[in-house]
This record gives structure tokens, sequence and C-alpha cells, in this order.
């Protein structure tokens, strides 16, 4: 990576930490910042970006952000109170999945099942990241803020699996028939499995008995917390384990084992920050990834299947697991379009481009809707984000809406990545 770019990616970063609550104030969020930044940089400079990097950046980065994810779930705060993130997760979850599904292949029919289904999972799981103002926002009644924020810390797991499935059909690796594909995929995620929860039990006993001896501070919690993920990556790397899955049970497992990690949420500060600084480099390469969009031009089935999975194909599955709950339409809405695309979505582009290769057929028009969905998520979520979670919260509270009257717990991370 040449020292031009890093010297571009730095002072960016330097330059928004220090008038990010200001940017906050007027609606600017670090997203727009970056894209913009990485779409001029890439188009005034010949900077050429390493295959091998990318590839290396994609995957670090999807397993700090599907393990911090879970690590942030509470499974014990959710037994007194799964409502709406259970009702989205399990009910409007797989709705949209299929639903995209069915408008992906039906408007870009070339792509066949297996990419219709890459489509799909990489452009429904959500990023509150991009709507910190309503995550983070007290306004805003506490059970809706803290369904959004489980909902899209776990709908990137449960996604992965099938991006890589679909991702490991299309390649047609050494000419593998499908059913030796997937006994290959049954058995890395059976080995995913098997070391994530040994290592988060065992990491999870070891931190917690550091803590009780006082072998340790604060800050020699957060470098362990940091280093697990590195240390289930790297293990099942070499195991033959899917390393995205191992994370994301890892993450769960560690979140619902460590007392440490529940009663002091600054344990997982410097993951998160960690997590926020990958997320300003990714955001930056994905300007120049729009610039070759740019270049290919706009196709209309690009954006109508970005603007279906951003609107329809999210709001009706979200209403439709909302039945019997009694909420007002105005809540099932204000969950409905706070969906936003993001992370996730573009990590699942940059490895499909590194499975795919430019050369196939099925990269530009993958890359294309990924692209779109994202682009129009960082505008459209990042410019409403703030002025309806406010409305919501005031028609909320004046009217004593039933939502705000059942016991809850407060988010216990800001999920931030860079999306305030």
């Amino acid at each position: 990576m040449s020292g031009q770019l890093i010297a571009v990616m730095a002072a960016l970063i330097f330059c928004y930490a220090l008038i990010a609550r200001v940017m906050s104030t007027v609606g600017l969020t670090a997203p727009m910042l970056s894209i913009a930044a990485g779409l001029v940089f890439f188009a005034t400079s010949h900077v050429d970006i390493n295959a091998d990097f990318v590839h290396t950046l994609a995957e670090i980065t999807l397993v700090i952000i599907l393990f911090h994810d879970a690590s942030t779930v509470r499974v014990n705060q959710l037994r007194h109170d799964p409502g709406i993130a259970f009702r989205l997760l399990a009910i409007g979850f797989p709705l949209a999945l299929f639903a995209t599904f069915l408008v992906s292949k039906a408007v870009l029919p070339a792509l066949g099942i297996a990419g219709a289904w890459l489509i799909a999972a990489a452009i429904t799981p959500t990023d509150a990241g991009l709507g910190a103002p309503t995550v983070l926002n007290p306004i805003v009644p506490l059970r809706v803020r803290r369904g959004l924020n489980v909902e899209s810390g776990l709908n990137d797991g449960l996604a992965t699996p099938i991006v890589l499935i679909a991702l490991s059909v299309l390649a047609e690796r050494e000419n593998t028939p499908i059913p030796g594909l997937l006994g290959v995929g049954v058995k890395s995620v059976a080995l995913a499995l098997g070391c994530s929860v040994v290592m988060a039990l065992v990491a999870a006993w070891c931190m917690d008995r550091s803590r009780e001896r006082d072998l340790n501070g604060l800050r020699g919690r957060q470098i362990a917390t940091l280093a697990l993920p590195a240390m289930i990556f790297g293990f099942s790397e070499l195991i033959g384990a899917n390393a995205f899955i191992a994370a994301f049970v890892g993450g769960l497992v560690f979140g619902a084992a460590s007392i440490a990690l529940g009663d002091d949420h600054a344990t997982a500060g410097l993951l998160e920050t960690s997590a926020d600084l990958l997320g300003f480099v990714v955001w930056f390469l994905f300007g120049g990834l729009l610039l070759v969009v740019i270049e290919v031009g706009l196709r209309w089935q690009w954006l109508l299947i970005a603007v279906l999975a951003l609107t329809v194909l999210r709001l009706v599955p979200v209403a439709v697991s909302m039945i019997g709950t009694g909420f007002h339409w105005r809540t099932v809405v204000f969950l409905g379009w706070f969906g936003p695309r993001g992370l996730a979505t573009i990590v699942f582009g940059l490895l499909a481009l590194e499975e795919l290769g430019r050369g196939s057929p099925f990269i530009e028009p993958v890359a294309g809707v990924l692209t779109v969905t994202v682009m129009l998520s960082v505008f459209a979520h990042g410019f409403t984000a703030g002025p309806l979670s406010r409305a919501y919260g005031k028609w909320a509270e004046y009217n004593h809406a039933p939502i705000t009257l059942e016991p809850s717990v407060e988010p216990v991370s800001s999920r931030g990545r860079t999306g305030h």
C-alpha cells in the first residue's frame, strides 16, 4: 500500500476525529465523508490497491465486526424481553432475505440461483452503525433502540454462511460438484463451532479469574478482548474451520460467559475503537469501488433492487413480524425504515471480488447492486436518522405509547463503526 494512500486516510481520520461532534450535528457522518474522500482520491490519483491487501483487510474487518456485534448482545437480558429482536430476526429477516432473493432472481436472471442468494444475503443484513443517532438517542423508546441494536448485531452473522455457500457455488472451485462443496462447508462449520465455543469459554474463564485476583486492569482486559477474535481467526485458519462463523459464535459465547465484559462495558472499548478505525479504511476504499461503478455506468436493475431492498423488501417483512404486538403503525414503520446497510455488505462485496475475480460475469452485477444499495443507505439513513428519531421519540413520549412502558435495558454498545 502506497505512502500516499496511508497519509490521506490517516489525515482524514485525524481531521474527522477532531470535529466529529460538529459533523454529527449537521447530519454529516463518517461514512459520508470517507466515501467522498475516497472517491476524490481515486479519481485524481493513480494509486493501485494490492488485491491481497484488500482481501486481508476484508477478512479482518468482517471477523472484528462479527465478533464485536455478537459479543455486545446480552443473551440473559434478551430472555426477559425478547419481543422485538426475536421477531425481527426469526420472522422479519428470513422473509426479507427470501423476498430479496426472488426479486434479484427476477430482475437479474443471468445470475442464477446462487447469484441471487449472494445478493440477497449480502444486502439484507442491517448495520446500526449508520443509524447511531437512532440507537443512541435516549428520546427513542428503549425497546425500539435495543431491538434494532440486537437485530443488526446478529443478522450479519446469520447471513454469512449463505454468502459463503453462494460464493463457493459460483466460483466452482476445482470443478468440485455442489454436494462436495456443501460437504466441505459442513465440515468447516462444525470445526468453527467447536473451536470457537471452546476458545471463547476458556478465554472468558481466564479473564474473569484474572480480574478476581487483580492480575490486570481495564487496559489489560481491553487488549485481551481485542486479541481474542484474532486468536479465533488464526486458529480457525490453521484447522480449516470457517473463520467468520467461528468469530460470530465465539463473540456470542464470550459475551454471554464473560462476567468482566458484562459488568464493565468499557472492556470492549479497544475492540470497538479498532472496528471504528477499520471502518474508516473500508469506507474510504468503498469510494474507489464506487468510482468503478460510475465508470461502468449505473444499470436500472441495480437501482431497482437497491431501492426495493431499502423500502418494500424491508418494511413489509418487518410489518409482518410485528403482527400481534399491538404496536402503533408509526412504531412499525420506524422499525422498518431504520434498517441501514453498511460495512458487512461492503465486506461481503470485497470477498466476492476476491473469490470470483474481476473477470467473472457475476462480479459486475453483484458489485453494482451492493454498491448502489450501500450508497443509497448511507445518505438516506444518515440524513434521516436524527430528525426522524427525534420526531418519533417525541410522539411516543407524548402519546404514552405502550412500547415505552415495558421493562428494558440500555443497549450495551454504540456499535459505532464510524456511524456517528
